[in-house]
């Protein structure tokens, strides 16, 4: 059987994510989350925050890491969570998992993308209206497709716009292998509309779908994979007044969608 053929929406589930928390009062129901440290240290930099809940899988082995830990934080007289992510779909998923089992519905998404197209700008923010499935996780949460769309899309870029943030909506590739990136599948995904590539967008869309959450995401363009050669640009060296950017973005939107 092809992991494409694995989605099973009756039987029950062996473990789950309700099995592995531990009850945490008025926990927030709206949720920031990046797969960023350095952009993860300037929010708790910038914004008094308190722990909440540990939403990691292994949560005794390393207490010190702020991977996949909750905290809380007022702005303009809202309370929401927040959540440094680890990278990739599988651990990413188990993340949310974890944090929907503690009341989250509404989740704001960001961290970075490599571009497949010239003409996005570096650092230019990208709303993703659909992603492509080059990954597995996803396929256990939604029948078996090329794409799958992203509905809150429509909602993050009207409320850009209404801040007056530059943005494109488009299509994006998310795949496991991040080192299996090669020249021909890249060629097919821009044949099929893809402007850039992440880690973990079709498989968020396919647990919002299945759980029934909404998960608002962008993305800003950090590597560049349309030239002939890599181009690293931003990746791993944006500054912090650029990352505070983002958190800030990511606080607003939240505000308008709760």
């Amino acid at each position: 059987m092809a992991i494409t053929d694995t989605f099973d929406p009756t039987s029950p589930e062996v473990i789950t994510p309700a099995q592995m928390i531990r009850e945490v009062p008025d926990f927030p129901d709206t949720m920031i989350v990046t797969f960023q440290p350095y952009t993860f240290h300037v929010l708790l930099e910038q914004h008094k925050t308190k722990p909440l809940a540990s939403l990691d899988l292994e949560q005794d082995i390393d207490s010190t890491s702020l991977i996949a830990h909750a905290f809380s934080l007022d702005y303009k007289d809202r309370t929401f969570a927040a959540c440094l992510a680890p990278v990739g779909a599988p651990t990413a998923v188990s993340t949310f998992e974890k944090a929907i089992a503690h009341g989250v519905k509404k989740f704001v998404v960001f961290g970075t993308c490599g571009t497949l197209v010239p003409d996005l700008p570096m650092g230019g923010l990208i709303v993703p209206s659909a992603a492509y499935r080059d990954e597995g996780t996803s396929y256990h949460y939604a029948e078996s497709s090329d794409f799958i769309d992203i509905p809150t899309a429509t909602k993050t870029a009207e409320i850009m716009e209404s801040l007056d943030i530059p943005h494109t909506v488009g299509k994006i590739w998310t795949t496991d292998a991040f080192f299996r990136e090669t020249r021909d599948n890249l060629a097919k995904r821009i044949g099929a509309g893809c402007i850039a590539v992440d880690m973990e967008a079709s498989a968020l869309a396919a647990l919002a779908q299945f759980r029934g959450v909404d998960i608002y995401h962008f993305i800003y363009a950090a590597d560049a994979l349309s030239d002939e050669t890599w181009d690293p640009r931003t990746l791993g060296t944006l500054p912090s007044e650029p990352r505070a950017r983002f958190v800030r973005l990511a606080l607003e939107i939240a505000l308008r969608i709760s």
